[in-house]
């Protein structure tokens, strides 16, 4: 992904992947409760790019 020029934007944008990531953490949790592990590898995968782009963006979440 592209970075964005403005600090303000990169922020914002971080901390929006931050919340997805959060938000996958909880469908991972949902998928090992109902025994679809195939599903929560996937959603899992998603997080990690999200993560690193999350990263990239605004630094390591506290």
């Amino acid at each position: 992904m592209e970075t964005p020029d403005d600090a303000t934007h990169r922020r914002i944008r971080g901390e929006l992947l931050h919340r997805a990531v959060a938000l996958g953490q909880e469908l991972i949790r949902l998928a090992d409760d109902l025994d679809l592990a195939i599903a929560g590898l996937h959603i899992c995968q998603g997080i990690e790019l999200m993560r690193e782009e999350a990263e990239r963006l605004t630094g390591p979440e506290d």
